[in-house]
């Protein structure tokens, strides 16, 4: 241990990564590969933390002194840091990888963002983009208490985007999301992406969406499906349950507080195969675990680390995760799973008078305390008397989390469920999700 320091923990990380970009034919790539050390260390009761691109146990030392040091200069804190307690855990874990993305030549790479390229190039269409994202990551942990591991994670994720320039307005369409989706797996989750055979849908959509007629304002039920969804679940959901954010619901509340109608219930879970946000050790050495979050519009448990764990008397969720080997790490989403219900897609469709179904979020927000949101949709779909009818253009809809989430009455089935992963602060997150229906919401065109 080092000295002076109560706990002590050193993480050695080894990234390769390599990105593709490409815009309107034009092709952009570039490589990249670092290493680096961090040591996070609880001294005096505090917490200190420092990191740099060590290579020898010279530079480990000066580390481990420039931690110690962060912990003696920081505030005391109201109260000493308290860690829960943990089985100390030894192990190994590789992410699932059946190509390996790094083994595949940069030109069949280019060939992939060619042929959407050329798919989306319709008239109509003044900007294509296309890209790629692969990184491997190797990581060693050990620990004062005993726990040590080494992981091997595959991180692979792609997207198009295709934007028509109308008259005064821009309209875009993407596939699967406008900032492409990711998966804890290689380059087959590349050729299911399928990036081609999207790119001349995703263009006449764009296209078509100049000439649509306005998002109309007034009060509608909702069909949220695919990619929006996700980011409906990850910011107005899933933050509220990381124990330590900022709006966070503190857990003496949720025996009082429903965040949605009966008919939501999510889970967390690290060992999902080939999620985006899976692993074998969080940042703490804990093992990936599973386990419901919200059962049935209430919450049953958070997402946690063992500092904000131990505050509250609850053990560690294993889920603290950081977006970089240069920043401590923090409790966060590792795979947020949606739950299915029992409808089909028309069925959800076909309940609803009037109302709108919408994919892929153009831009999403939330307040600072959590509890409001902001969403825009690239496409909204009107349903009347439960038939799809026509397209309609900047929709935009707004409102308060738990409200919204309170009028959800129905998801559909597990045959309409996709696994769908972004990037947020670095981190990846893992988002396996269904259709739903939301009732009685405030839209209208965005301005």
């Amino acid at each position: 241990m080092a000295e002076g320091a109560e706990y002590a923990e050193l993480t050695a990380v080894e990234i390769e990564e390599k990105k593709l970009r490409m815009q309107n034919s034009l092709l952009a790539s570039r490589g990249n590969k670092e290493a680096g050390i961090s040591v996070r260390l609880i001294a005096a009761g505090r917490w200190g933390f420092a990191a740099g691109p060590a290579a020898s146990k010279t530079a480990v030392r000066k580390l481990v002194k420039a931690a110690l040091e962060g912990a003696r200069v920081s505030p005391p804190p109201a109260f000493p840091v308290g860690l829960s307690t943990i089985i100390p855990a030894q192990g190994s874990w590789t992410g699932p990888c059946a190509i390996d993305p790094f083994a595949i030549p940069d030109s069949q790479l280019a060939d992939i963002l060619s042929a959407a390229d050329r798919a989306m190039d319709i008239e109509g269409i003044g900007q294509r983009l296309g890209s790629l994202h692969f990184r491997r990551e190797h990581k060693c942990y050990v620990n004062s208490e005993g726990s040590s591991n080494r992981q091997v994670f595959t991180l692979s994720g792609g997207g198009i985007c295709a934007l028509s320039f109308g008259e005064g307005e821009i309209q875009q369409r993407s596939w699967p999301s406008p900032g492409g989706s990711y998966c804890g797996r290689g380059y087959e989750y590349i050729e299911e992406l399928a990036l081609p055979g999207h790119g001349r849908q995703v263009a006449q959509e764009a296209v078509a969406l100049t000439k649509s007629p306005p998002c109309p304002q007034e009060a509608l039920d909702l069909v949220l499906t695919g990619s929006l969804l996700a980011s409906q679940v990850h910011y107005t959901l899933g933050y509220r349950l990381q124990l330590g954010t900022l709006g966070a619901v503190h857990p003496r509340q949720a025996p009082r507080l429903r965040l949605s109608s009966p008919a939501v219930t999510i889970h967390a879970d690290a060992a999902l195969p080939g999620g985006a946000g899976s692993f074998g050790f969080d940042s703490e050495g804990a093992k990936a675990q599973s386990f419901p979050l919200m059962e049935k519009g209430r919450i049953v448990s958070f997402l946690s680390g063992r500092e904000t764990a131990a505050a509250v008397g609850r053990f560690s969720s294993g889920s603290m995760r950081s977006g970089s080997w240069l920043n401590p790490p923090v409790p966060w989403m590792t795979n947020i799973i949606l739950q299915p219900g029992t409808c089909s897609l028309s069925e959800l469709a076909g309940g609803i008078e009037r109302g709108l179904m919408l994919d892929t979020p153009r831009s999403f927000g939330v307040s600072p305390s959590l509890r409001g949101f902001a969403a825009q949709a690239e496409l909204g779909w009107m349903i009347e008397d439960g038939v799809i009818t026509h397209m309609v253009k900047n929709p935009f809809y707004r409102g308060n989390s738990k409200a919204f989430w309170s009028g959800c009455d129905a998801a559909a089935s597990v045959a309409h469920q996709k696994n769908l992963g972004l990037m947020d602060k670095g981190i990846a997150v893992g988002h396996l999700v269904v259709p739903v229906r939301i009732r009685g919401v405030r839209v209208g065109e965005s301005r």
